[in-house]
Protein backbone atom coordinates (compact mmCIF):
# COMPACT_ATOMS: atom_id res chain seq x y z
CA UNK A 1 0.00 0.00 0.00
CA UNK A 2 1.69 3.33 -1.10
CA UNK A 3 0.99 6.92 0.21
CA UNK A 4 0.57 10.11 -1.39
CA UNK A 5 1.18 12.94 0.87
CA UNK A 6 -1.34 16.06 0.37
CA UNK A 7 -0.64 19.10 2.94
CA UNK A 8 -3.69 20.29 4.49
CA UNK A 9 -3.28 23.50 2.99
CA UNK A 10 -3.68 21.78 -0.72
CA UNK A 11 -7.74 21.79 0.60
CA UNK A 12 -8.91 23.78 -2.31
CA UNK A 13 -7.14 22.19 -5.55
CA UNK A 14 -8.27 18.52 -3.79
CA UNK A 15 -11.02 18.69 -5.99
CA UNK A 16 -8.60 17.73 -8.21
CA UNK A 17 -6.59 14.86 -6.31
CA UNK A 18 -9.07 13.37 -3.95
CA UNK A 19 -12.10 11.45 -5.26
CA UNK A 20 -14.53 9.79 -3.50
CA UNK A 21 -13.88 6.24 -3.15
CA UNK A 22 -10.31 7.26 -1.90
CA UNK A 23 -8.96 5.44 1.14
CA UNK A 24 -6.85 8.30 3.25
CA UNK A 25 -5.03 8.46 6.63
CA UNK A 26 -3.77 11.14 8.33
CA UNK A 27 -1.10 10.89 11.22
CA UNK A 28 -2.24 11.71 14.95
CA UNK A 29 0.09 12.05 18.07
CA UNK A 30 3.30 13.35 15.98
CA UNK A 31 3.76 9.59 13.94
CA UNK A 32 2.32 7.55 17.13
CA UNK A 33 -0.40 5.98 14.52
CA UNK A 34 -3.05 6.82 11.72
CA UNK A 35 -5.80 6.97 11.56
CA UNK A 36 -7.73 6.12 8.24
CA UNK A 37 -11.24 6.83 6.81
CA UNK A 38 -12.92 6.83 3.11
CA UNK A 39 -13.45 9.98 1.52
CA UNK A 40 -16.95 9.73 0.25
CA UNK A 41 -17.30 13.59 -1.40
CA UNK A 42 -18.53 16.55 -0.33
CA UNK A 43 -15.89 16.97 2.32
CA UNK A 44 -16.82 14.06 3.99
CA UNK A 45 -15.32 10.87 5.27
CA UNK A 46 -16.48 7.62 6.79
CA UNK A 47 -14.38 6.16 9.60
CA UNK A 48 -14.36 4.73 12.77
CA UNK A 49 -14.27 6.98 15.93
CA UNK A 50 -16.04 8.19 19.35
CA UNK A 51 -18.58 10.72 19.39
CA UNK A 52 -15.92 13.32 19.81
CA UNK A 53 -12.67 12.10 18.42
CA UNK A 54 -10.67 9.14 17.78
CA UNK A 55 -10.69 7.06 21.39
CA UNK A 56 -13.59 8.79 23.27
CA UNK A 57 -16.51 7.00 23.64
CA UNK A 58 -19.09 5.31 21.98
CA UNK A 59 -16.82 4.52 19.22
CA UNK A 60 -18.66 3.84 15.99
CA UNK A 61 -18.37 4.22 11.94
CA UNK A 62 -19.33 7.65 11.47
CA UNK A 63 -20.10 10.17 8.49
CA UNK A 64 -17.88 13.49 9.54
CA UNK A 65 -16.91 16.75 7.90
CA UNK A 66 -13.30 16.10 6.69
CA UNK A 67 -12.22 19.34 9.04
CA UNK A 68 -13.38 16.84 11.83
CA UNK A 69 -11.36 13.57 10.60
CA UNK A 70 -8.39 15.56 10.09
CA UNK A 71 -8.44 17.20 13.69
CA UNK A 72 -4.59 19.06 13.85
CA UNK A 73 -3.54 17.13 11.22
CA UNK A 74 -1.01 19.12 8.89
CA UNK A 75 -1.03 16.64 6.24
CA UNK A 76 -3.02 13.66 4.87
CA UNK A 77 -2.00 10.73 2.94
CA UNK A 78 -3.73 9.13 0.25
CA UNK A 79 -3.63 5.05 -0.04
CA UNK A 80 -2.91 2.99 -3.57
CA UNK A 81 -4.10 -0.21 -3.68
CA UNK A 82 -2.68 -2.43 -6.46
CA UNK A 83 -5.53 -3.57 -9.05
CA UNK A 84 -4.43 -7.52 -8.73
CA UNK A 85 -2.81 -9.67 -5.33
CA UNK A 86 -2.13 -12.91 -4.64
CA UNK A 87 -3.71 -12.81 -1.10
CA UNK A 88 -7.05 -14.94 -0.66
CA UNK A 89 -10.51 -12.94 -1.34
CA UNK A 90 -8.64 -9.69 -2.65
CA UNK A 91 -10.93 -7.41 -4.31
CA UNK A 92 -9.86 -3.88 -5.49
CA UNK A 93 -13.50 -2.79 -5.08
CA UNK A 94 -14.01 0.69 -7.69
CA UNK A 95 -14.20 4.34 -6.01
CA UNK A 96 -17.64 3.92 -6.60
CA UNK A 97 -18.25 0.92 -4.62
CA UNK A 98 -15.77 1.39 -1.84
CA UNK A 99 -18.28 4.43 -0.91
CA UNK A 100 -21.34 1.68 -0.94
CA UNK A 101 -19.30 -0.49 1.22
CA UNK A 102 -18.41 2.35 4.27
CA UNK A 103 -21.78 3.62 4.03
CA UNK A 104 -23.08 -0.09 4.52
CA UNK A 105 -21.29 0.11 8.12
CA UNK A 106 -22.25 3.15 8.88
CA UNK A 107 -23.65 2.86 12.53
CA UNK A 108 -21.54 -0.27 13.13
CA UNK A 109 -20.18 -0.42 16.88
CA UNK A 110 -17.87 -3.42 16.87
CA UNK A 111 -14.32 -1.55 16.67
CA UNK A 112 -11.47 -3.59 18.13
CA UNK A 113 -7.86 -2.35 18.44
CA UNK A 114 -6.46 -5.54 17.34
CA UNK A 115 -9.02 -6.72 15.04
CA UNK A 116 -11.52 -4.91 13.74
CA UNK A 117 -9.54 -0.98 14.11
CA UNK A 118 -9.90 2.33 11.20
CA UNK A 119 -7.56 0.95 9.31
CA UNK A 120 -9.36 -2.55 9.10
CA UNK A 121 -12.47 -0.82 8.34
CA UNK A 122 -10.99 1.29 5.07
CA UNK A 123 -8.37 -1.32 3.72
CA UNK A 124 -11.69 -3.44 3.73
CA UNK A 125 -14.31 -1.47 2.18
CA UNK A 126 -11.43 -0.86 -0.93
CA UNK A 127 -10.08 -4.19 -0.90
CA UNK A 128 -12.26 -6.59 0.78
CA UNK A 129 -9.28 -7.70 3.10
CA UNK A 130 -9.96 -6.41 6.58
CA UNK A 131 -6.26 -5.68 8.04
CA UNK A 132 -4.13 -3.61 9.75
CA UNK A 133 0.18 -3.52 9.64
CA UNK A 134 -0.12 -0.82 12.45
CA UNK A 135 -2.18 -3.68 14.64
CA UNK A 136 0.04 -6.13 13.51
CA UNK A 137 3.27 -4.00 14.60
CA UNK A 138 1.88 -3.65 18.35
CA UNK A 139 0.61 -7.03 18.21
CA UNK A 140 4.28 -8.41 16.84
CA UNK A 141 6.20 -6.17 19.54
CA UNK A 142 3.63 -6.96 22.55
CA UNK A 143 4.85 -10.85 21.41
CA UNK A 144 8.74 -10.10 21.46
CA UNK A 145 8.18 -7.85 25.11
CA UNK A 146 6.30 -10.62 26.81
CA UNK A 147 9.15 -13.33 25.09
CA UNK A 148 11.76 -11.35 27.02
CA UNK A 149 9.82 -11.48 30.05
CA UNK A 150 9.74 -14.64 30.43
CA UNK A 151 12.74 -15.21 29.30
CA UNK A 152 14.14 -13.20 32.41
CA UNK A 153 12.12 -14.78 34.86
CA UNK A 154 12.20 -18.13 33.66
Amino acid sequence: MGVLLLKKNDWPELKKRIYPGDVICVERFGSLYRHYGIYVGNRKVIHYAGATGDWSSDVAVREVKMEDFLLNAKAYMICKFPQHCNISNYRLYSKKETVERAYSRLGERKYDLLTNNCEHFAVWCRTNISVSIQAKAAADIYQKLTDVVIKVFD
